[in-house]
């Protein structure tokens, strides 16, 4: 199974904006360790979200929060950065010419779906301001 790094770097480009301040796609993805055009892809659906403003052209760009990181929460950079929206997803592929097997997706998908809303509810409530406090806080726990 491929997992998605999109929000982690999403919110690594964020934080590393209001920390460090704008920078070139090539600079941040190197903190990001990454590559350019996936910095540069993020960055246009975040400005898409309304997450992110873009101002100037070509070496002129800046780049910075759309609105304060206190109202930004994880659940906005999810949705703006993920394609698939759905944490846990259902096998679609059983024997549905067993009960057992008819069964199991609709149990599955009602379980699911609550821990979706739980998760949501839960990133709704953390904002960017939080994330950002916590890794400040940690680079001076680490510079001791």
């Amino acid at each position: 199974m491929k997992y998605s790094h999109r929000l982690s770097d999403a919110v690594h480009i964020l934080v590393y904006l209001e920390i460090l301040g704008s920078a070139s796609s090539s600079t941040i993805a190197d903190s990001v360790n990454s590559n350019p055009s996936l910095i540069r892809r993020l960055i246009a659906r975040m400005v898409k979200a309304q997450i992110l403003n873009r101002q100037g052209r070509g070496s002129e760009i800046k780049i910075s929060l759309g609105r304060p990181a206190t109202q930004v929460s994880l659940l906005d950079i999810y949705q703006a950065v993920e394609d698939h929206q759905h944490f846990l997803n259902v096998d679609p592929e059983v024997n549905h010419n067993q009960d057992l097997g008819r069964s199991m997706p609709t149990v599955l998908a009602g379980i699911y779906n609550e821990v979706q809303v739980t998760a949501e509810q839960r990133m709704a409530q953390i904002s960017l301001q939080s994330i950002i406090t916590a890794v400040r806080k940690q680079m001076q726990r680490e510079d001791k």
